[in-house]
């Protein structure tokens, strides 16, 4: 990464950081509630009989709904776990309750929670500070997910959001893994990724 590059991706940050941070906790949970709503009718997730979540960390789009909608289609639900040392995540079954809080902030499966191997994985739904309208997502810079997706390139990456977080573009970097699509309050943005396995 080029320290321009770099520079700008901080600078993007902190600036959807704060954006998200200036809606209300009213707004935040009707924005979560039509977000959950557009993630119903997604197709990608239609036939997903796994999927991976995530618990809502500050401000970032709650999915709490969408996983009580699909643990009642009979949809195994997973939650993200930080492997100590790497890059990377690892995916556990447990229920959104079960969840402690992890070594970066954010909620965990308890260590008593299965592991699932990510070949099983059919669908990731995932947070971001910020997307391209052409399928890119700015994380929080740890890459913990870019590093997991190539692991797991079977599954569809859905990205969700707010719309204040869609920018046109993103900086792009060689090691940046494409989304399959990013759902907002208002939008869903599909795209073909090429190739997938």
């Amino acid at each position: 990464m080029t320290a321009e590059t770099k520079a700008l991706k901080r600078e993007l940050r902190s600036e959807l950081i704060a954006a998200r941070a200036r809606l209300s906790q009213e707004q935040r949970f009707e924005r979560s509630r039509l977000v959950a709503e557009r993630l119903d009718a997604l197709p990608l997730l239609a036939a997903a009989r796994v999927v991976a979540l995530y618990a809502a960390l500050g401000t970032e789009v709650d999915v709490g709904a969408t996983s009580r909608r699909l643990s009642a289609r009979g949809v195994r639900c997973l939650f993200p776990r930080t492997v100590p040392g790497e890059r990377r995540l690892l995916f556990c079954a447990c229920e959104p309750f079960e969840l402690v809080p992890g070594p970066l902030g954010a909620a965990e499966p308890p260590p008593s929670a299965r592991l699932v191997a990510l070949e099983e994985i059919d669908a990731f739904v995932m947070p971001g500070v910020g997307f391209s309208e052409d399928g890119l997502r700015l994380g929080r810079g740890g890459g913990y997910y870019d590093v997991t997706l190539k692991e797991a390139a079977r599954a569809a990456r859905v990205g969700v959001g707010y719309d204040l977080q869609l920018r046109p573009a993103l900086p792009r970097e060689p090691h940046d893994v494409p989304l399959d699509a990013v759902v907002t309050e208002s939008r869903t943005l599909l795209f073909t990724r090429s190739p997938r396995p």
